[in-house]
């Protein structure tokens, strides 16, 4: 979902309001502050990270589950935390949906290892401090009082919808869409689309996480093969290879080549020396 579209959580307007994949790129090591949590506005560290979760989804528009969200959130919580540990990281969700293999422990972790907080709220506006660039973000807690909370950054977590090639390309084909958009499939045959020999897998038919999307990606090569299993080995070509070079009495050369991305090397070699 395009973020300029949800303009009452002011992306565009107010820097220091990025979107998860923005705030991906600050952290990581090859981003723009190598790896350093900062601010957009002023490069400073921020004291108070907020999450903001389903923005543009679980609506009247697009009323569906993007799937991936509150894990990608409690995840990038982590990171905050890690490169900033004063950080105080408090993220906004209707409710959380751990449902994978080792998400509820990531779940609890985020919340008994690394102090992240977790809101059942949807706030419905921010605001600005001109003075601060802080963040002003407007809630209803779960008592029902309306609070007012100030944020060094927010991230928002965009809601999933699919390619706007998808509909065109449903159409050349003469694909079968849901009431989404999305590819449609059944529920016994996830992988199946409404014309035989043509399948599909990954966010195409609805969004889907990486181990998700794998697993059909697997599932649909499978189906493939046995679509093929008649025409196997017509296609193979005997390789053919250069021929061997001698350079058994030449002196070697070898390169040493070390990445600073991450911090495991880091942590054992000097990099600078």
């Amino acid at each position: 979902i395009d973020p300029y579209t949800i303009t009452e959580l002011g992306f565009g307007r107010f820097k220091n309001v990025v979107t998860s994949l923005q705030l991906e790129r600050i952290m990581t090591k090859s981003g723009p502050s190598e790896g350093k949590l900062v601010r957009p506005s002023d490069s400073r560290k921020p004291e108070k990270i907020g999450f903001i979760q389903c923005v543009g989804t679980r609506n009247k528009e697009h009323n569906y589950c993007s799937t991936v969200c509150c894990m990608h959130a409690t995840k990038e919580a982590i990171l905050a935390k890690k490169r900033v540990p004063e950080i105080e990281a408090k993220i906004f969700t209707l409710d959380m949906r751990a449902y994978g293999k080792g998400f509820e422990e990531l779940y609890k972790k985020a919340e008994d290892t690394y102090q992240v907080k977790y809101v059942r709220s949807r706030p419905s506006f921010i605001e600005e401090d001109t003075k601060t660039k802080d963040l002003i973000v407007t809630y209803v807690d779960e008592d029902g009082k309306l609070i007012k909370e100030n944020f060094g950054m927010i991230c928002l977590s965009m809601g999933f919808v699919p390619p706007q090639t998808t509909k065109r390309d449903s159409q050349i084909y003469q694909i079968e869409l849901n009431e989404h958009g999305f590819i449609k499939t059944t529920e016994f045959k996830p992988l199946n689309t409404n014309r035989d020999g043509i399948l599909v897998c990954g966010s195409f038919s609805e969004p889907k996480d990486i181990p998700d999307s794998i697993t059909e990606g697997s599932g649909t090569a499978a189906l493939v093969s046995a679509l093929l299993v008649d025409q196997r080995g017509s296609l193979i070509e005997k390789k053919r290879y250069p021929p061997r070079m001698e350079i058994d009495y030449e002196n070697p050369r070898i390169g040493v080549i070390l990445c600073h991305c991450g911090n495991e090397i880091s942590k054992v070699v000097k990099m600078a020396e």
